[in-house]
């Protein structure tokens, strides 16, 4: 008797532990509209599409992020910087409400063409449970091909907690003269100032 009272209490502990991290991760039965496998309030930096997608071919470059958080709106933005100054800031596409709601879904942008160093265009794509917003950017004239030693970086940042109103970089370019370092700390005046022109296009949870 005392062995299967044991037995039952391991198999509860056991069950507990699953149905905690079903549950912290948004699996199935605690799923409801949110994106699975991504706990409350954290984003998963899935850097690039699957090598295998045909689309993928196409795109210089490309990305996705997927999300659960409680917020009102999710936001993509071009910006041009002229050493530290900011010379362009542009709207690329959004997703958002007049107050907080559980905001579960994913963005998946790209660039069309085949060079990373010469792009027309951004398109985006944002979804929220069953809402879609979606758009394209026509990248202003002579951003690019004016400057040489140009390097290029995709998603360089981690998943996980998502900090409100931090710009999480999708895709970044410096150009000309000084530092190319392309990180976290990008936006840093310091590291603006060390390059000649810098392009960055990222997203802004709020």
């Amino acid at each position: 008797m005392k062995k299967i009272v044991l037995i039952v209490g391991a198999a509860i502990v056991v069950l507990g532990g699953v149905l905690l991290y079903l549950n912290h991760m948004n699996y199935w039965p605690f799923q409801e509209q949110k994106e699975a496998g991504i706990p409350d309030g954290e984003i998963k930096n899935m850097r690039e599409l699957a090598k295998t997608d045909e689309l993928s071919l196409l795109l210089a470059a490309s990305g996705e992020v997927a999300y659960n958080l409680k917020g009102s709106n999710v936001s993509v933005y071009f910006d041009v910087f002229q050493r530290d100054k900011r010379v362009i800031h542009e709207l690329v596409t959004e997703f958002g409400s007049d107050e907080d709601t559980q905001l579960s879904g994913s963005l998946v942008w790209g660039i069309p063409g085949f060079d990373i160093f010469t792009p027309t265009e951004i398109r985006a794509k944002i979804t929220n449970g069953g809402a879609i917003s979606q758009d394209t950017f026509v990248i202003p004239k002579d951003v690019f091909g004016k400057l040489e030693n140009a390097v290029a970086q995709t998603q360089p940042f981690e998943s996980g907690k998502i900090k409100k109103g931090e710009r999480y970089i999708l895709q970044a370019w410096g150009m000309g003269k000084g530092e190319m370092g392309i990180n976290e700390k990008t936006f840093a005046k310091e590291g603006l100032k060390n390059r000649e022109q810098s392009v960055i296009v990222y997203v802004v949870f709020e």
